[in-house]
């Protein structure tokens, strides 16, 4: 699963939990938390491996990659988003949901002088947040644009020279440098996600109270992957997701 690069003896973070009780109203089995706490540890190695093999820093950046390693790093990410979302909400499930916070009544503030804009270098120093909800579905997202229709004239004259040829008259080569910021910015939220558990459970935990279901019924196309995945952790992972399903309907029952 994830990169095929020879494993890196790495410590683990271990797992905390929260100082102030919760109520338990999932219990799941043996199995289930055993997958849980192995999915777990093996998506925290593979991010943890994406980023020191980029050798993101302090702002993480990285505009361009290879096509290649940016075809794998597209696939891990299609892979690892749905099941940490699963993970999560699985371990928030068996925790118990908490109240939302209660929105103070919008009150029209006091005019202040206007403070002096940000530089638009502190952007990039900030790390994205993972999306603990899964998007919802757009018509034709993720797939590939079409090609553009040629320009220039319909005639042309011998004695004219030619126009420019356009991005799609390129064969694609693996030396390609394609633009994967927004990739990149993905693979930083999901190793937030990892270096602060406890937040990002707490805030599924709150999640759960909203009349939206954070996770979806359908199976991930990206989930089971056959190239990133063996037989074993694909059926892992088909019933980490039957798991979350199943307890999708108990969520407004009470």
């Amino acid at each position: 699963m994830g990169v095929s690069r020879p494993p890196v003896r790495r410590l683990i973070r271990p797992y905390y939990s929260p100082p102030y009780p919760l109520p338990m109203i999932y219990q799941p089995s043996r199995l289930i938390r055993s997958m849980i706490l192995f999915s777990w540890r093996q998506a925290d190695y593979v991010v943890s491996d994406w980023v020191r093999w980029l050798g993101l820093g302090l702002t993480g950046c990285k505009p361009f990659l290879p096509r290649p390693l940016r075809q794998a790093l597209a696939a891990n990410l299609a892979q690892l988003e749905p099941l940490v979302r699963r993970l999560l909400f699985l371990m928030a499930f068996e925790r118990g949901a908490l109240p939302l916070p209660q929105r103070q009544p919008h009150q029209p503030a006091a005019r202040t002088p206007s403070a002096p804009p940000q530089p638009r270098a502190s952007q990039y120093l900030r790390t994205p947040r993972f999306c603990i909800a899964e998007p919802p579905v757009r018509p034709g997202h993720g797939q590939p644009p079409r090609r553009a229709a040629a320009g220039g004239p319909a005639i042309r004259y011998l004695d004219m020279p030619l126009p420019p040829p356009g991005p799609f008259d390129y064969p694609p080569r693996k030396t390609d440098l394609l633009p994967a910021r927004a990739l990149v910015q993905r693979l930083r939220a999901l190793m937030h996600v990892f270096d602060n558990p406890d937040a990002y459970i707490t805030a599924m935990q709150r999640r759960l109270s909203e009349p939206t279901p954070p996770v979806r019924l359908r199976l991930p196309p990206g989930l089971l992957n056959s190239r990133l995945l063996s037989k074993p952790e694909r059926e892992t992972a088909r019933q980490i997701h039957a798991e979350a399903a199943a307890l999708v309907p108990h969520l407004n029952s009470s």
